[in-house]
């Protein structure tokens, strides 16, 4: 667990508005989506809670749909596919379990991973994986819209070191 402070001084370096972080992170906080702290005690986010603000921060056009945004993004899946129930636990079933994936791989030292791309698009519900060699995977609602593409891609790379910075570093 980390400090809410010690994330927020470690995301800096994405080059996000760092007020605007502070204040997506205080609402998820409220509403449940990350930790939250106690009377005078900060929040101690996990490593999952900081992948979260991050998708929060770069998909969040308005503060106002922080909550929002970490709800319908965290339940996209492959292609926009619904996954039936019984589907085996080898295969992915949302970007949230895909993304935290790819970070500890890259922070295990997969070189693959760690030359890899998340983009978060915002004029409709999609996350990408795109790695090298042209291998993409694209996390969608079913249906998504396609047109005018407004996007923030992030090296897995920057996310795996920051993490590392927070969390300590990952053996290979």
């Amino acid at each position: 667990m980390a400090k809410l402070a010690d994330v927020l001084a470690a995301v800096d370096s994405l080059g996000f508005d760092p007020a605007r972080v502070k204040h997506i992170a205080r609402r998820l906080s409220e509403a449940g989506k990350i930790s939250s702290g106690g009377p005078a005690r900060s929040p101690e986010l996990s490593e999952d809670d900081v992948l979260r603000l991050i998708m929060a921060v770069a998909t969040s056009p308005k503060l106002r749909q922080a909550e929002q945004s970490v709800e319908i993004y965290g339940a996209l899946t492959p292609a926009g596919v619904r996954i039936a129930d019984d589907t085996p636990d080898s295969i992915t079933r949302d970007e949230a379990t895909a993304i935290a994936v790819e970070v500890e791989k890259a922070r295990g030292g997969d070189t693959e991973a760690r030359r890899s791309f998340l983009t978060f698009v915002r004029s409709w519900p999609e996350i990408v994986i795109e790695r090298q060699g042209g291998n993409v995977v694209r996390f969608r609602q079913s249906g998504a819209n396609d047109g005018h593409r407004t996007a923030t891609t992030i090296p897995v790379a920057a996310v795996a070191d920051i993490l590392d910075d927070i969390f300590g570093k990952v053996a290979a």
